[in-house]
């Protein structure tokens, strides 16, 4: 059997989450190849992709050939194969590593952020104008290269652009760098368990800052880590994909401050900062409603704990010794996607905060593409 012919079987059905029934197909063609030519088992390549999400990131999802045994245990026919299904990923769900080295996905994001109000500290949302911060749009684009047919490595470049609530334009900014690499624990993509550890790198700027507006960074090297999980189940006679996911951020030292900074402090302030880790965790699921629409739902929660600021302000001549409280959001993310082919989709949708504490409120609509090579 042809290399291009066996890639491109594997990688619509594995896109699609149905490997099970395409496996099947896939083995009984190799197995005849073999047995015509006298092959020794385990020497076909074969390869799969599907898309993935941000963040924010979802995860954020929000996905080359390999040598491998023609079929595993794992990939062997379910008694009730799913239906064939495209996914792009959802708006914020992350997703698996790469099921082969050399296999390149990329997905750039746009992204609005319309300020909607601010959750006080007993939860009551506060809907006086200015209380959700300033307006926003933001360009990410997802990259992630398939080192081995387990481990990939992940970027995730972001720009910004924020005005509004009397104050200047930030200007164009790039903000903090996330760099990972995640490793897939099941030798399969559907069902698979991934772990997650990396870096967030200091790109962004965060003092000396001409308004508050420009701060898109932290300052300081971050810890990135986390666990994510997929499966694929019939859902009455659609393919329906779920991911569950935990992740982390963990600051590993304080930073220098001058003046205006992204921690809050004013002109003439010098002193040191130390944020405090935040993460998200969260499920999504995708429903098949034709083979190349599907309607995603991203719940999710998103977390930060205490920061603090010591130092003294020149100018008010106070010492400053503050701390913040913790603060969180429960967010909703609907979505609709559209799969022109198994390998290149895309999805609109918008992320709604729904509850939370201590945080602003942004209604962010937003746009992907995604293409794996």
């Amino acid at each position: 059997m042809k290399k291009s012919v066996r890639y491109a079987a594997l990688l619509s059905s594995l896109f699609a989450g149905t490997y099970y029934g395409a496996s099947a197909k896939l083995y009984a063609a190799d197995a005849a190849v073999a047995a015509n030519a006298g092959s020794q088992t385990g020497a076909g390549s074969t390869g799969t992709v599907e898309g993935t999400a941000r963040p924010v990131a979802g995860t954020a999802t929000h996905d080359a050939a390999v040598q491998q045994p023609v079929v595993s245990i794992a990939e062997k026919p379910a008694p009730k194969p799913l239906p064939e299904q495209w996914y792009t990923g959802s708006l914020y769900s992350p997703s698996p590593a790469l099921p082969a080295p050399g296999m390149i996905a990329v997905e750039p994001y746009v992204a609005a952020g319309l300020p909607a109000g601010a959750f006080d500290s007993n939860g009551h949302l506060n809907t006086r104008k200015g209380a959700g911060g300033q307006h926003s749009i933001s360009q990410f684009s997802l990259a992630k290269y398939g080192i081995t047919d387990h481990l990939s490595i992940y970027l995730l470049p972001t720009y910004s652009y924020s005005w509004g609530n009397h104050t200047k334009h930030s200007g164009l900014k790039f903000n903090d760098l996330p760099v990972e690499f995640q490793y897939r624990l099941t030798p399969h993509y559907t069902p698979s368990i991934t772990l997650y550890f990396g870096v967030n790198t200091p790109t962004g700027d965060y003092k000396n800052l001409s308004n508050a507006s420009e701060g898109v960074g932290q300052g300081v090297w971050a810890l990135r880590y986390g666990v994510h999980s997929q499966f694929a189940l019939p859902f009455f006679s659609h393919a329906m994909r779920v991911r569950l996911w935990a992740q982390v951020r963990h600051p590993v030292a304080s930073t220098k401050l001058r003046n205006i900074t992204s921690y809050g402090t004013e002109k003439g302030f010098t002193g040191r900062g130390h944020a405090g880790p935040y993460g998200n965790e969260g499920g999504s699921v995708e429903l098949g409603i034709t083979k190349k629409w599907v309607f995603a739902l991203d719940l999710y929660h998103t977390w930060a704990t205490s920061s603090s600021v010591n130092g003294y302000n020149v100018y008010s001549r106070k010492y400053i010794n503050s701390r913040t409280g913790w603060s969180g959001a429960f967010n909703v993310g609907p979505g609709i996607e559209y799969n022109w082919t198994s390998s290149v989709g895309g999805i609109v949708g918008v992320i709604l905060p729904v509850a939370g504490h201590n945080t602003s409120r942004s209604i962010s609509p937003e746009a992907a593409v995604f293409a794996v090579f």
